[in-house]
């Protein structure tokens, strides 16, 4: 099993020192958000790969920028077209350096009516483009679990999946695990956190309430699984104290005994 933490966790720091602090704790791959970092470190994207890899690690996926999602579900087509044209582009990304997988959101927090029509239009379409270039396209669980139940019901390609947060799904008692026990052999990606049923909060597994060896126990029953993977923000009592103190004891939390 390999073992991947997202690039920003908690600390102000330079991409380059937050990817050798990943490095340094003992992980073999990272998360990379894709989109640039600015001021006081200003970052083009285009950057990230190479930095990881010559760090020593591989690379995860990309997550896509939050961009608009409720759009995905509301706006006309010729209003969402350079949304998909954009999103179409991430997966090429993926593609031209050499990246395995995009993680993206089916929808923003504000409230919203989407039209699961227009939702399964643009999915379907961006789900296309990741099958022609070899990408697997990772929905995230956020809020409103039923959209994305919704997509993995009709969209059935190969390279379309789901990414599990496992902070989000029990956030909402009614969830609590449905997502991935019904959709685990779809899954392409991993957040796994913990909170205190409260807020996302992001914690490191085993400081919330979230009952992770059953959440465990379901993914480590997927064969093809092969990589455990931290979305984790340091909190102002881990800020206190080092990072790679921090990375290290997330590397620990769900170490799979092999």
């Amino acid at each position: 099993m390999k073992y991947s933490m997202f690039s920003w966790f908690g600390y102000f720091m330079k991409f380059e020192e937050r990817i050798k602090i990943i490095a340094d704790a003992g992980f073999d791959e990272a998360m990379i958000s894709w989109e640039d970092e600015f001021e006081p470190w200003a970052l083009k994207k285009e950057a990230f790969p190479e930095i990881v890899r010559r760090s020593g690690l591989g690379i995860t996926n990309i997550h896509a920028p939050f961009i608009g999602y409720n759009d995905i579900w509301e706006a006309t087509r010729l209003e969402i077209q350079p949304k998909l044209e954009l999103f179409k582009d991430y997966i090429r990304d993926c593609k031209r350096f050499d990246i395995p997988a995009m993680v993206m959101h089916t929808n923003d927090l504000d409230d919203f009516k989407p039209d699961l029509d227009k939702g399964k239009a643009f999915f379907s379409e961006l789900a296309d483009t990741a099958e022609k270039y070899g990408v697997d396209m990772a929905v995230e669980n956020v809020s409103r679990q039923y959209l994305l139940d919704y997509l993995l019901e009709e969209i059935e390609a190969p390279h379309f999946g789901m990414c599990y947060d496992s902070s989000h799904d029990f956030l909402e008692a009614e969830n609590s695990g449905r997502i991935l026990k019904k959709y685990k052999y779809r899954i392409k990606a991993l957040h796994l956190s913990d909170n205190d049923f409260q807020e996302d909060r992001h914690w490191i597994p085993r400081e919330g309430n979230i009952p992770l060896d059953e959440v465990m126990q379901e993914i480590l029953s997927v064969p093809t699984i092969e990589t455990i993977s931290y979305e984790v923000i340091a909190n102002e009592l881990w800020r206190e104290r080092e990072p790679i103190e921090f990375a290290g004891t997330v590397l620990k939390s769900l170490t799979i005994n092999e």
